[in-house]
C-alpha cells in the first residue's frame, strides 16, 4: 500500500485515533495512518483525538514509524495528556500549531532504540511536553535533534516509564524567532537527560530562557538566560546527582550556575568565557553544605563577567587564564596563584 497523508477531521465525531472515519486520506478510501504516511492536523477540526494513543495503539510498530507528524498552523487542539500522551517515533514532527501537546518517543517494541530525528516547535502559543518511553542505558527512545522556534518546551518523565528516567534529547537548539527572547521558554525537569547516569545533551542557546539542573555535554550560550540549578519546575531546592557540564561556551547572556548536586561536587570541566555574565555568586551551601563547585578549566576574555564571589563556601577554580575579564571573589578571599603554572600558559 503506497503511503499517503491522512487528515484527522473527526468526521466519527469520537475522538478516537484508532477509528478510519476519523481520517480523510488522499488518494484512497479513509483509514487510520499508517507506517511512511504524513499525518496532517490542521484548521478542518481542532477537537484532539482523546483514545488509541497509547503503546500497542499508535505505538504499534505498523504504525507510528510516519514520515512526518505536522500540527499544522491553525489547528489549536493540542494532543494527549501527561497520563496519555502520543506515542509515536514518526521520522520528523512540526508543531506549528497552538495548544498543548505531549509527545511521548516510543514502540510496543523497546528491544531495539527508537529515534525521532527532527522535531521543530515554531508556535509561541504551542505548550509542548516530551518524553521518552524507554531509557535503560541499552535501549533508548531519543529524540535526535529538536528545534525550538516559538513556544514553550518541557522535557519530562514519562509517568507510565516505572523507571523515571526522563527524556532522552541528543541535541537541542533554541533558536527564537526574531532572535526574540520571550518568543523561547524551555524547563528541563530533574535528570530528563540521565540515561542511568551515562547520556547528557548539547545544548545551542541563541536567546530564551532555560531552566535545569540536570547534566550537559556542551552549552553554548549566544543570549538569554540559563538558570542552572534548583528544581526547575517548581524552582525549590531539591539534590539531584551528577550536575555536571563538559563545556560551557559563552559568547553572551546571563548563566546563573548555583548546581544542588546530592553526592558529589559539581563540575564543569571547560568554562571558555567569551563575553556575557557568569555568575556562580549563589553558593551551594544553601542547598547542599558538603557540596562545593568545581571549575577545572576556566578562560575568560575582554568583556566578560565573572563573578566567582560564592559566600565563602567551597568554589574551586585549578586552572584559571584571565585574558581581560572583570573576575570578582569573595571579599578578604586569599588566593594561591602560582606565576610559573598561572602566566604564559598556552
Amino acid at each position: 500500500m503506497a503511503s499517503q497523508t491522512c487528515y484527522w477531521d473527526n468526521a466519527a465525531a469520537d475522538e478516537k485515533w484508532q477509528e478510519a472515519g476519523n481520517w480523510y486520506t488522499e488518494n484512497e478510501a479513509d483509514r487510520i495512518p499508517l507506517a511512511d504516511d504524513k499525518v496532517a492536523f490542521d484548521s478542518r477540526m481542532v477537537t484532539p483525538p482523546d483514545s488509541g494513543m497509547t503503546d500497542g495503539d499508535t505505538g504499534a510498530v505498523a504504525q507510528c514509524t510516519y514520515d512526518l507528524l505536522h500540527f499544522r498552523g491553525g489547528y489549536t487542539g493540542g494532543i494527549g495528556t501527561a497520563a496519555l500522551p502520543l506515542i509515536c517515533s514518526p521520522d520528523k514532527i512540526l508543531i506549528d500549531g497552538s495548544g498543548t501537546y505531549h509527545i511521548c518517543c516510543g514502540k510496543t517494541d523497546q528491544a531495539t532504540n527508537t529515534t525521532i530525528a527532527t522535531t521543530i516547535i515554531n508556535n509561541p502559543s504551542a505548550i509542548v511536553y516530551l518524553y521518552s518511553n524507554c531509557n535503560d542505558g541499552d535501549n533508548v527512545a531519543e529524540f535526535t535533534t529538536v528545534y525550538l522556534l516559538a513556544g514553550t518546551l518541557y522535557l519530562a518523565y514519562y509517568s507510565a516509564d516505572s523507571d523515571n528516567q526522563g527524556c532522552s534529547v541528543a541535541t537541542l537548539h533554541i533558536i527564537p524567532r526574531n532572535n526574540k527572547a520571550s518568543n523561547a521558554k524551555v524547563i528541563i525537569e530533574k535528570d530528563a537527560y540521565d540515561v542511568d547516569n551515562a547520556q547528557a545533551t548539547s545544548i545551542y542557546m541563541q536567546n530564551g530562557t532555560l531552566r535545569t539542573d540536570s547534566q550537559i555535554a556542551t552549552i553554548d550560550l549566544w543570549n538569554g538566560t540559563v538558570n542552572y540549578g534548583s528544581e526547575p519546575v517548581t524552582e525549590t531546592a531539591v539534590s539531584e546527582a551528577d550536575l555536571n557540564i563538559a563545556t560551557l561556551n559563552q559568547y553572551g547572556g546571563t548563566f546563573h550556575w548555583y548546581p544542588d548536586d546530592e553526592d558529589s561536587d559539581a563540575t564543569i570541566t571547560a568554562a571558555n568565557i567569551y563575553g556575557g555574565i557568569f555568575d556562580a555568586s549563589v553558593s551551594t551551601a544553601y542547598y547542599s553544605p558538603e557540596i562545593g563547585k568545581i571549575i577545572t578549566t576556566l578562560k575568560a576574555y575582554p568583556g566578560a563577567i565573572v563573578n566567582l564571589d560564592n559566600n565563602m563556601a567551597t568554589i574551586d577554580v585549578p586552572t584559571l587564564y584571565n585574558y581581560g575579564a572583570e573576575i570578582t571573589f569573595d571579599k578578604g578571599i586569599k588566593l594561591d596563584i602560582d606565576p610559573a603554572t598561572v602566566y604564559n600558559q598556552p
